[in-house]
């Protein structure tokens, strides 16, 4: 495992240069955007190596894994050295040393380290790093599932987790609740594929999301019976009336992907998206394509989606759903739907346009269940659990018959016996002669319980409740009850309460529940990083019992919603207005505005506090800002009509600006120049979070609607590009000009174009938007559109006179930009075509369409392009020349029939240049041996030279393919043609690590001491990747163990970056001179000594090292040792006789390494060893 071992090192080094780079990037990050950008690929190499490093540290890989892995870290090691070396030579300047230097960096960015030349050799030096390291984990075959590029696409889809809502309903599950259902015809018929769809209703609290949670259970048994696993899919959702990201059709999209789109094509779509940052989160059509395509992976889909009804009336949401929905299911034919909900008017005619069976939740089904249900919360509990059984079972007969069908009525019966002081007889007939006969009487009877002088705070406590925009942690809810936002709005620190002070007052209306990150699990066959409720109570069905409150340790972290959906119902409802608790009554508009109202209160009173605290303590003493901060708009934006002074005054004054800004995660980067975009910051964030009262009261008040507002654009584009049309309106009606250009979009139409918004591009069309104007990312319109996938949009645009050949943006042209469409727009690439589009012509990121369609998907969109006329011969540019046919051949899924197609229309076999050289040489390296023979017949000359491999035989030995090795021999190729990054084949084949390759070129005449090449020698080339197979067998065929040339100088020195012992011994037991001066680190003590091989420094040492040897970049050893922080080695290498004050090196000296690099400890042992500080040195 020494392979494992030195891959292991190489990625614990390349960690360590990352972290070196971030640390001194985050001093320059605010200066510009090309810096953070930088920052942010850094970032994710980071976490790619870290990856990498503790898959390898785990062991287990085959022979062959093994020799691939050897290939792929290779690379990357290279890679990594010339990061470091990027890393020393930035660390020269210094950091920026505030507003004066950043003012001169903004005027003359030529003075600071990061000049954008430096910053693109930057970034394309990680970009090589983490493409070779995508080899290596292709390599490590990481399952997809389990592998972090899944968890961040996960992340950063932020989906919400429907199991948390399914482990709570499984934990209120009885056994041998709701068998009758799972035995009944109609289920059994829709699970065996008789009927397509499956509805399930009944009133509310009738235990529907408990029967959810049972069909789910059973339909994820069928999913595990399948042999094949995935044939089957499941994906399940719970609408949840209490959590805003479980109500909407996108919030169902967003978690249904998440589930399921970990397979072929769903995943690809999905990855394409995440990893262009220009794109964003995706949309509710992305998402449904996304959706889609996942889906065709599977032979059958079942989604289970639970409470209907439970996803808002208001502003069309759950019309919207459901209208979707029933296209969603007529699109994917092999989707079975099962779903739950009340039995209400647009659910009852959806579920009959899509003709699903139904099944009614009756009641004397459910008292069966309801009665097993009374049974356990009696056994549960301490008192009730000792009555006689003559009690229990009048309890049970009462509840069972007198429930109606409703789990939830039963419940909060059971909860009024827990109340009584005495459980004698008597007291508990007393109360089942009493019982209330609905819901609604039960919780009238709740609410009015509640005492006189509590009842304001009980009703602040359930408006916060009821229309937070998140759920309440009880500190948050606690805290709510001191805010009054009347007149001039106060927060009254003195009057706090006690957490449980709320817990109490709402008792048997409201659930506490806490979150606690778990394993993960494994649901509807995808990997699922999900929160569990600790409390084993139902978050959207029960309340928490009163005496498992008493149980509880309550923390301000815990969270609380109401019980259930009956309660918001009632509440809401004009039913309540006609009894004894019409104080309770709840409207939404007007609570909206109480609410909207507290946030800003709250958020103005905390940036007002002049106490000195530190920031984190005067966050803590504020537990709701948070949460006032991210909601405010949102309340604001559903709010009865009334003065807009505190809103106007969140977004004018700078103070409180800032505070919101720096508050709320989402807009925190809108705090960036924030003085500079002053004039039209208000207008655009009003416009972004869709406050048209607020937007009209500031252009009231003279602002500047055409004023940017922010590096994205302006008021207009910002409400274009997130679909508000009445925003849109309103701002062109008061004089927003249509065409202003600037921003991450260039305009609001090509804003609208790229979101996918028609009606507000007709609107726009209709206000004079030019169709042709040009800037911003996509460059047109047109190519937004064509991007996005939108045939409909890209129809309007050429309909309005969008020019079909404009260059600009990202890819060029509108027709480039549909052909590489993460989307997949094929139509819109055939309507391009028809319409005129210039297949050939030159620009954008890809070069031409040819080459943009060849990387996506060629089978598919290679028919549209040939028959066009396009010139396959091309040549485009990205870091390297590069045509289409070395791009298919090279491709680890280069396909022989897209090869065939190019050969038919004229692609030249023998073009020579771009990355790979030639067409054979691209084959040769993806080890195609079907692409190699189409070639040669096609007349491919094996043994012409170019290229980085110089060769197709280097190529081939370098791939580690045997067979297409012998294939080339056999064809004449030239064992020792000279030239090619490696020089010659031999040292490709052993930087490789294919013993079986070395040897056949060997036994082909191939020479051994051949110099030049990356590493001089076949010998330093195996030595580097340690692998002891080779380097005896390349010694035993009479390699020069000190011949000197390459990268490292020496093979020993070679040997010694692998870290590998075994090989330093060999060569050292061979006569390799161990003080050799040379190579990249001077010698080979340098070499391990910065590469903090404390076992390799041992062994040289023994063989008699000089251990003050002066040389290389670092000067000597120590100076490497206490560059890279590795005190053990430094220790070491003192007590060998090192002079802690030799000079020379890239630092001067050892100290002033430490110290500039930042390694105290380091730094205060070499003090302690006698070093003398410089007066220059840095503290």
């Amino acid at each position: 495992m020494e392979v494992a071992g030195s891959a292991v090192g190489i990625a614990s080094l390349g960690i360590q240069v990352c972290q070196g780079l971030i640390a001194y990037i985050d001093s320059w990050k605010d200066y510009g955007y090309d810096v953070a950008e930088a920052r942010n690929s850094i970032s994710d190499l980071h976490d790619t190596l870290a990856l990498l490093e503790d898959n390898l540290q785990t062991g287990g890989l085959d022979v062959q894994r093994e020799a691939r892995i050897t290939n792929c870290v290779q690379s990357c090691k290279d890679g990594i050295q010339d990061l470091a070396t990027k890393l020393d030579d930035l660390q020269k300047y210094s950091k920026p040393d505030g507003l004066r230097q950043k003012a001169r960096a903004e005027i003359q960015k030529a003075v600071y380290p990061f000049r954008k030349d430096t910053l693109t050799k930057l970034r394309g030096n990680v970009a090589d790093v983490r493409e070779r390291l995508k080899l290596a984990l292709q390599v490590l075959q990481l399952s997809v599932l389990q592998s972090d590029r899944w968890r961040k696409i996960v992340d950063w889809l932020a989906p919400s987790d429907p199991w948390t809502n399914h482990r709570s309903a499984r934990d209120r599950h009885e056994p041998h609740t709701g068998d009758w259902l799972l035995q009944s015809p109609t289920y059994l018929n829709w699970k065996a594929g008789q009927s397509r769809h499956l509805w399930i209703c009944g009133k509310a609290g009738c235990g529907k999301t408990v029967l959810s949670s049972t069909m789910i259970e059973d339909i994820k048994k069928l999913c595990e019976t399948d042999e094949n696993l995935g044939r089957f899919g499941l994906g399940a959702f719970y609408f949840t009336f209490s959590d805003k990201q479980k109500q909407s059709y996108e919030d169902l999209l967003r978690s249904l992907v998440g589930q399921l789109a970990w397979k072929p094509n769903g995943i690809a779509l999905l990855q394409r998206a995440y990893e262009d940052p220009s794109c964003g989160r995706p949309g509710k059509d992305e998402l449904e394509k996304i959706l889609l395509l996942s889906l065709q992976a599977y032979d059958q889909v079942f989604l289970a989606l639970d409470a209907l009804d439970e996803s808002p009336e208001e502003n069309d949401i759950r019309q919207t759903m459901l209208e979707r929905l029933e296209k969603l299911v007529q699109n994917a034919c092999n989707v079975k739907l099962l779903a739950t909900s009340r039995e209400v008017r647009d659910i009852q005619e959806s579920m009959g346009n899509m003709k699903a069976e139904r099944i009614n939740v009756a009641d004397l089904k459910v008292d069966k269940d309801i009665r097993k249900f009374v049974v356990s919360e009696l056994s549960k509990d301490r008192r009730l659990s000792r009555l006689s059984d003559k009690t229990s079972l009048l309890i049970e007969d009462t509840l069972s018959a007198r429930a109606d069908g409703m789990f939830r009525w039963a419940y909060c019966q059971i909860q009024e016996l827990k109340k009584l002081k005495s459980t004698k007889s008597k007291y508990i007939e007393d109360v089942l002669r009493s019982l209330p006969k609905t819901l609604d009487e039960t919780y009238e009877r709740i609410l009015c319980a509640v005492e006189e002088r509590y009842r304001p705070e009980a009703l602040t406590l359930l408006r916060w409740i009821t229309y937070s925009r998140t759920p309440l942690t009880l500190g948050e809810l606690a805290e709510a009850a001191i805010i009054d936002p009347s007149g001039e709005g106060t927060v009254d620190i003195d009057n706090r309460g006690d957490i449980e002070d709320s817990v109490d007052i709402l008792s048997g209306l409201v659930l506490i529940y806490k979150e606690i990150l778990t394993s993960k699990e494994h649901h509807g066959f995808g990997f699922y990083d999900h929160y569990s409720i600790d409390v084993g109570q139902d978050l959207s069905s029960e309340p928490l019992l009163e005496t498992a409150i008493e149980d509880l340790t309550l923390n301000p972290k815990s969270k609380v919603r109401l019980a259930h959906f009956s309660v918001k119902e009632y509440l809401e409802s004009k039913r309540i207005l006609d009894g004894t608790a019409k104080d309770f009554h709840l409207d939404a508009a007007k609570e909206h505005r109480i609410l909207a109202q507290s946030c800003v209160t709250y958020i103005i009173h905390y940036n007002n506090d002049t106490v000195k605290l530190s920031p984190r303590e005067r966050r803590n003493a504020y537990p709701l800002l948070k949460l006032s901060a991210k909601s405010w708009c949102y309340h604001s934006s559903l709010q009865s009509d009334g003065d807009l002074e505190r809103e106007v005054r969140m977004l004018t004054d700078t103070e409180c600006l800032r505070c919101w800004l720096r508050h709320d995660s989402k807009l925190r980067e809108e705090q960036s120049r924030l003085d500079y975009f002053k004039a039209g910051k208000a207008i655009y964030l009003a416009s972004c979070a869709r406050l048209p009262k607020v937007v009209e009261e500031l252009l009231a008040r003279d602002a500047d609607v055409n004023a940017q507002g922010s590096d994205k654009g302006n008021a207009l584009q910002a409400a274009s590009s997130r679909g508000f049309m009445d925003i849109v309106e309103l701002l062109l009606a008061r004089g927003a000009d249509v065409n202003a250009s600037e921003g991450h979009y260039g305009s609001a139409l090509q804003a609208a174009s790229y979101e996918g918004y028609k009606d507000v591009v007709e609107l726009l069309l209709a206000r004079g938007a030019d169709t042709n104007a040009l800037g911003g990312y996509f460059g047109s319109a047109l190519q937004a559109a064509a991007e996005t996938g939108s045939i409909e949009l890209v129809e309007r645009l050429l309909a309005a006179g969008a020019d079909i050949n404009a260059q600009g943006g990202k890819y060029g042209n509108a027709l480039q930009a549909a052909a590489r469409s993460i989307h997949g727009a094929i139509e819109i690439v055939e309507r391009l075509l028809a319409t005129g589009a210039d297949v050939n012509a030159q620009g954008g990121c890809y070069g031409n369409a040819l080459q943009a369609a060849v990387i996506g998907r060629p089978r598919v969109t290679l028919p549209k392009f040939l028959p066009a006329g396009t010139d396959v011969n091309a040549q485009w540019w990205a870091f390297h020349p590069r045509n289409v046919l070395q791009e298919v051949a090279r491709s680890p899924s280069g396909s022989i029939e897209v090869v065939e197609r190019l050969l038919t229309a004229g692609a030249d076999v023998n073009t020579q240049g771009g990355e790979y050289g030639n067409a054979l040489q691209a084959a040769a390296l993806s080890c195609s041996i079907r692409i190699v023979e189409r070639l040669f017949a096609a007349g491919a000359n094996v043994n012409a030279q170019g290229g980085p491999w110089g060769n197709a035989l280097q190529a081939a030995a370098n791939g580690g393919s045997m067979e297409v090795v012998e294939r080339f021999l056999t064809a004449g190729a030239n064992v020792n043609a000279q030239g090619g990054y490696y020089g010659n084949a031999l040292q490709a084949a052993a930087e490789e690590g294919s013993i079986e390759v070395v040897e056949r070129l060997l036994t082909t005449g191939a020479n051994v001491n051949a110099q030049g090449g990356y590493y001089g020698n076949a010998l330093q080339a195996a030595a580097e990747k340690g692998s002891i197979e080779i380097v005896e067998r390349l010694l035993a065929a009479g390699a020069n163990v000190n011949a000197q040339g390459g990268k490292y100088g020496t093979a020993l020195q070679a040997a010694t970056i692998s870290g590998s012992i075994e090989v330093v011994e060999t060569l050292l037991a061979t006569g390799a001179e161990v003080d050799a001066q040379g190579g990249r680190y001077g010698n080979a003590l340098q070499a391990a000594a910065c590469m903090g091989l404390i076992e390799v420094v041992e062994r040289l040492l023994t063989a008699g090292a000089d251990v003050n040897a002066q040389g290389g970049r670092y000067g000597n050893a120590l100076q490497a040792a206490a560059r890279w922080g590795s005190i053990e080695v430094a220790k070491r290498l003192l007590a060998a006789g090192a002079d802690v004050n030799a000079q020379g090196g890239c630092y001067g000296n050892a100290l002033r390494a430490a110290k500039k690099i930042g390694y105290e400890k380091v730094a205060d042992m070499l003090l302690a060893a006698g070093a003398v500080p410089r007066e220059d040195d840095q503290p």
